[in-house]
């Protein structure tokens, strides 16, 4: 099990038997404190056992509340992690903030608690078979141990194609268990039991002044940002879109690395020579001018511009397959973040920060806030608001009146309302099997006008959505075959919470969307940035590799056709229609988008997977990823 996952930890393998418990791990050496890290960890004078994948970020404060004191210099974070959990228990998950998945053993009561951060950023899956019990951070490591078969989960991979979240405790293969973001699992002889134990509540942080809620901002934002750059030897690698998140933590990052020399490198995926490069209506396809304002504002941010490789989207399939262990969701986007992650390396990064989680963070301004206003009984400050929103040009009074009172509209009224809106539905973007449009078909119109689709009140709408995000696998794979560790600021518990506790004064006031986020950025990002209206619209030459490789597209789906659990999920018929009606111009129209960009490529990323894991690839081109 170790062997087939020993480059996600090239730098040291160990193991140990504790009876009929088995434990090991392979350490990445990402961590100053990791020269100390000596896993697996006994503790309790012998009556606990611990495995770890753990980064803490609160790792100071934990010094004093465990009376470390001298000793902490020496203790990697496992060994504070063993010690937080042999004080305080489970209830000690309430206590140390950081990215982490663990496996605790408590041979006494013989007892396994396994364990995972909130938002998923480090992976962990578990069998319990005949007989025995495994748990490794990626599924290679539990099929590595002979008795568990490799064959891909058809309902998991039935939702993807869907573009329905994962719920749950299921992964993509069969008889492997996902421990889901923010959960234990606490596994005995007798059972097992799941318990949430992040579970944000609704509470309004009340300060004094606007003054105040920007000082604290950016106080939080400054600690999510430093607690990420431990290790990466103050040469860090970050992503620049032209939007205010990934801006907002690579400039943070220059600010804190600045007086001690420290250098950021900005990377922006652009289009080749900005050709045939075209964005829908208010997104804008060459993020690299405004990126590069950011940057000239920061003197220690050196900004590389990575052109389109022009790399089809389906010719590192394979390569994803084996990296993330799970069909890739946005497979066009991996061509720029391939790119970017083997351009980092190349400059020797081994740390690169990201804000994939800012649209929930610290640039929220959900379109659920004039609704949040009529909630809290403030009528003025609904009408100034609504009125101040409709002066602007291009505004519709029905969008107006859509995101004011879709909380209490009936079900059929809301939905003729965003059919008349023209958005393309789940259904339009997914290329399902006849057969399953009935059954997913109930639960993506479910998805479409209610969770995700509806605006509600923008804490649960904001809160929803950060607990079905896992991005285990891919952080996972990430390090493993770019040897690049990706850490999101933005997904900083501490950011979060407080994040989801500011009043809606604070994200909509006079007509004017994240007011405090734009206050509070305002000494780090440029005007430019930040009242730029329109958003950067990535992958925007996504269509000319695809068009280019349409042979390997049409034998990608005479494979999928000829693959009997492959062709009853995805609709051959209706894949096979889209080449044969390939369109010659109007890529950025949101049509198009809907039917080649999202259910094509995904319909395509999923046959793909189940085709790899029923012929057993894994690990084949795992390697050339580092190359």
């Amino acid at each position: 099990m170790l062997a087939a996952q020993a480059l996600y930890g090239p730098d040291d393998t160990a193991s140990a038997r504790f009876g009929t418990l088995a434990l090991g791990r392979n350490l990445f050496r990402l961590l100053p404190e990791d020269v100390h890290d000596r896993q697996p960890l006994v503790g309790g004078n012998g009556r606990f056992a611990l495995v770890a994948d753990v980064r803490l970020d609160n790792r100071y404060e934990l010094h004093s509340a465990l009376g470390l004191d001298g000793r902490a210099a020496s203790l990697a974070d496992s060994d504070i992690l063993l010690l937080a959990l042999e004080n305080w228990g489970e209830a000690g998950l309430d206590r140390i903030v950081g990215d982490y998945a663990f496996a605790f053993f408590d041979m006494q009561a013989d007892q396994l608690m396994l364990a995972r951060s909130p938002l998923g950023q480090r992976p962990l899956f578990w069998h319990r078979g005949k007989g025995f019990l495994a748990f490794s951070s990626m599924p290679k490591g539990l099929h590595a141990a002979g008795d568990i078969e490799r064959r891909a989960d058809p309902v998991s991979v039935e939702r993807f194609v869907g573009l329905i979240p994962q719920i749950g405790t299921g992964s993509y293969y069969e008889g492997v268990q996902r421990v889901e973001p923010g959960h234990v699992v606490t596994i005995t002889s007798s059972g097992s039991r799941t318990r949430r134990h992040w579970n944000p509540q609704r509470r309004t942080l009340r300060l004094k002044s606007f003054g105040d809620y920007v000082e604290a901002f950016r106080m939080e934002l400054d600690r999510a940002v430093a607690s990420r750059l431990r290790g990466a030897d103050g040469k860090v690698a970050a992503h620049l879109s032209g939007g205010w998140d990934s801006s907002a933590v690579a400039a943070t990052a220059a600010r804190l690395l600045a007086p001690a020399g420290g250098r950021v490198m900005a990377f922006t995926a652009v289009p080749r020579n900005g050709a045939d490069a075209y964005g829908p209506l208010g997104r804008f396809a060459d993020e690299g001018p405004i990126a590069a304002k950011t940057a000239a504002m920061h003197d220690n941010i050196d900004h590389f511009r990575i052109e389109s490789s022009g790399r089809s989207p389906i010719a590192d399939l394979d390569l994803y397959a084996d990296a993330f262990e799970r069909p890739s969701f946005n497979i066009c986007n991996h061509v720029w973040l391939s790119d970017i992650r083997s351009a980092a390396r190349a400059q020797g990064a081994r740390v690169m920060l990201t804000g994939e989680i800012g649209n929930w963070t610290i640039s929220a301004s959900p379109s659920a806030l004039l609704a949040d206003y009529l909630r809290e009984g403030r009528w003025l400050g609904w009408w100034r608001e609504a009125t101040a929103i409709a002066r602007r040009p291009g505004t519709r009074l029905r969008g107006i009146a859509a995101t004011s009172l879709s909380p209490w509209l009936p079900a059929f009224a809301w939905k003729r309302l965003r059919r008349l809106q023209g958005r393309p539905g789940l259904r339009l973007q997914s290329a399902l099997h006849p057969g399953l449009r009935k059954s997913i078909g109930r639960e993506q119109e479910a998805y479409d006008f209610g969770r995700a689709g509806r605006p509600n009140d923008h804490f649960r709408n904001s809160r929803d959505a950060l607990l079905e995000m896992d991005f285990g696998e891919y952080r996972k794979g990430v390090l493993g075959g770019w040897g690049i560790d990706k850490r999101d600021a933005t997904a900083d518990r501490r950011l979060v919470e407080f994040c989801l506790s500011l009043p809606v004064d604070m994200l909509l006031k006079g007509g004017i969307r994240r007011p405090l986020a734009r206050a509070a950025l305002s000494d780090r990002l440029p005007a430019t940035v930040l009242d730029e209206r329109g958003k950067g619209y990535q992958a925007s030459d996504w269509h000319v590799g695809l068009t280019r490789d349409l042979p390997a597209v049409t034998a990608l789906i005479d494979a999928i056709a000829a693959d009997p659990v492959a062709s009853g999920i995805v609709d051959i018929d209706a894949l096979r229609a889209l080449v044969r009606e390939w369109p010659k111009a109007g890529w950025e129209d949101p049509q198009i988008i809907a039917r080649y960009r999202v259910a094509l490529l995904q319909a395509l990323s999923a046959g793909h997977f189940l085709m790899a894991a029923a012929h057993g690839r894994s690990g084949g081109h795992f390697a050339d990823l580092t190359q």
